[in-house]
């Protein structure tokens, strides 16, 4: 079920995305409602799936995931089921797109540099459907945010 967020829920969202460890209290304080009715609102928003979870942001470059790429991917349609199971399972998919026009999905992936980059990408045609793969080497990143929401 589709929520409606007010004023109050938007802003408690848009400060945890901003800085996701911050207190019950500050929050409180920043929406100017109590502890106990903060309280409530998270869990009402993490009950009704607006709040998927919560995670640490980590800097690609120290955890040897410094190369970004995307794959524009096509494979027989038929044999949906099983590539998402194989993606699923590539630790370096970030995400995974179902796209419109002749490819069939766009996938972010992170590696360590080119080596990994092509042994990923031997892995992926090794997928009997899969057609064939294009990608594409990001060279620098401009902007990368979370997801946020936008006021009333």
């Amino acid at each position: 079920m589709k929520r409606e967020l007010d004023a109050v829920d938007r802003t408690i969202l848009r400060e945890m995305t901003a800085d996701g460890r911050q207190t019950v209290r500050a929050l409180a304080r920043t929406v100017g409602l109590s502890e106990p009715s903060v309280r409530d609102r998270l869990q009402r928003l993490e009950g009704d799936g607006v709040i998927t979870g919560y995670r640490a942001e980590l800097d690609p470059a120290n955890v040897d995931a410094g190369t970004a790429a995307f794959i524009a991917l096509r494979f027989d349609p038929a044999a949906k089921a099983d590539v998402n199971e194989r993606l699923a399972e590539e630790p370096c998919v970030l995400e995974v797109h179902e796209v419109a026009g002749e490819d069939c999905y766009w996938l972010k992936v992170r590696v360590s540099g080119t080596d990994a980059l092509a042994d990923a990408l031997d892995r992926m045609r090794a997928i009997p459907s899969v057609r064939s793969t294009a990608t594409t080497i990001v060279l620098r990143t401009i902007l990368e945010r979370p997801l946020g929401v936008a006021e009333g």
